[in-house]
């Protein structure tokens, strides 16, 4: 190929469509486009003579400079864990060596923590779509939290609070349907809770709580 020995760089232009990748040159033909960041820290320059090894590095940093972004693109909507964003980048068919370097460096920034994701996952959870102790658990550990981190920072403390707020609104759509009572009421409020992670003992106390307010309510209300 006739790139393989040593060659000039004759030009590195910013690229029209993106200000922070460029084109460069080598013997006045194109070789490759890379990000501007790359070539600033391998600190090449026009009229520098490029050997193959400088040329097997550049597309290895390139390649690392591409795996970094699209992880820094797909942390910008949500914290992930370490697992998603290997997976995320597996799925973009980046190759094994290249996503340890990427998480790495990740690692370094403190963009795959953990112990920082599990922490939101819960608040996340418990403000948006409250879940008990099991199903929070469960889905961590299938975003490949590991045990010890899941089993330090999620615990059934809050579960009852979180149970009524998980099942009030609930609670009030069923209380509005025509002649429902207690049995019915429990039998299908105690399973939108167990559905969403809470215990048995969880769910009978919140169901019997959910059920007086509810009454409480109608009595208000007449």
């Amino acid at each position: 190929m006739w790139y393989i020995r040593s060659m000039k760089i004759t030009a590195i232009e910013t690229q029209a469509r993106d200000a922070e990748r460029v084109n460069i040159y080598v013997d006045g033909r194109f070789l490759l486009g890379a990000s501007a960041e790359v070539v600033a820290r391998l600190e090449l320059e026009v009229e520098q003579e490029l050997e193959p090894e400088q040329l097997e590095q550049l597309h290895g940093e390139e390649e690392l400079q591409r795996a970094v972004e699209r992880a820094y693109n797909f942390l910008s909507y949500r914290p992930r864990s370490r697992v998603e964003v290997r997976r995320y980048l597996k799925r973009k068919e980046t190759p094994p060596a290249i996503i340890e370097a990427a998480l790495a460096k990740l690692d370094r920034l403190n963009l795959t923590n953990d112990e920082a994701f599990t922490t939101f996952w819960i608040e996340n959870r418990a403000q948006f779509s409250p879940r008990g102790e099991r199903a929070l658990k469960n889905e961590l550990r299938q975003k490949g939290v590991e045990r010890d981190i899941v089993d330090e920072l999620v615990d059934d403390g809050q579960d009852e609070e979180l149970a009524l707020r998980a099942g009030r609104k609930k609670a009030q759509s069923l209380a509005r349907l025509p002649g429902i009572d207690l049995a019915t009421f429990r039998t299908r409020l105690g399973s939108f809770l167990q559905r969403r992670g809470f215990g048995y003992a969880v769910v009978s106390r919140a169901v019997r709580m959910l059920w007086e307010e509810t009454q409480e309510r109608e009595s208000t209300d007449e």
